[in-house]
């Protein structure tokens, strides 16, 4: 028996809930006017028009670095510390109070403390990305060295695997899912977090633009960056993120064949 993630059906419904989106959203401009949200037509060409604006290559290159950045190191060290106190019971309590302060702590009280102690620019923002995401990838990561079979731990030592071979045969396929997961949900909260933080405080970035456009009552242009953050998280998701679960999922796959 194969395993089917995703079928025929489950795209058409996924195609009509865009189209539900659309219409609702062409609703929406015509009865709140053009100056409080543009038609999605009004925001396709305000996109056209960004992509081949000075503006998009000085803010937009700036945010996609900072994403890259903040996301990548946040989930990297999030991942590195949670397989290490997976296999340490003492460095997971030591831990704990650390990850249950920075996922308690709102948002926008690290950004305040963040442009104090970096000032604005990309230091600042992607201290916050890094801040905010690496818990929950810590946590994920934790929770599925935990669930790791005893059994099999104890056979490998009888068998005398080394390190590299256990984390690629016993630990990775088990934290295969939730690592996915936790990638997925860091990647859209990596796009919300450096936006938030530009929008608060930077020079520079989609949020420095956003902000500019809500300052000068720009509905379409900023309908259009906010529509160009959502391809952006669509293409993480589907060129990498997707590709990547499937790869590490592909024993899953087996198993059910």
């Amino acid at each position: 028996m194969k395993l089917q993630i995703q079928g025929p059906t489950s795209r058409y419904w996924a195609a009509l809930g865009v189209l539900l989106l659309l219409l609702a959203w062409q609703i929406a401009a015509q009865r709140l006017g053009s100056l409080l949200m543009a038609t999605p037509w009004q925001t396709l060409q305000a996109l056209v028009q960004l992509l081949g604006s000075e503006e998009f290559h000085q803010h937009g290159l700036v945010t996609l670095g900072r994403i890259g950045l903040g996301v990548g190191l946040g989930c990297t060290l999030g991942s590195c510390l949670g397989v290490l106190a997976g296999l340490d019971a003492r460095l997971r309590g030591l831990l704990e109070p650390l990850r249950w302060l920075l996922m308690a702590i709102p948002p926008v009280v690290v950004v305040v403390l963040a442009m104090l102690w970096f000032g604005l620019g990309s230091a600042m923002v992607v201290f916050i990305s890094v801040l905010m995401l690496a818990p929950g990838m810590y946590v994920n990561t934790v929770k599925g060295m935990l669930l790791v079979d005893r059994g099999l731990i104890e056979m490998a030592h009888v068998y005398r695997l080394g390190p590299w071979q256990r984390l690629r045969y016993l630990y990775v396929p088990a934290l295969a899912a939730p690592l996915t997961a936790a990638l997925l949900i860091a990647a859209c909260g990596g796009v919300r977090l450096v936006v938030m933080a530009e929008v608060l405080g930077a020079d520079s970035g989609a949020g420095f633009a956003l902000a500019n456009a809500r300052s000068t009552f720009d509905s379409a242009g900023l309908y259009a960056w906010t529509l160009l953050l959502l391809l952006l998280v669509a293409g993480l998701e589907f060129s990498l993120l997707q590709p990547l679960q499937r790869y590490l999922s592909r024993w899953q796959v087996a198993a059910h064949a």
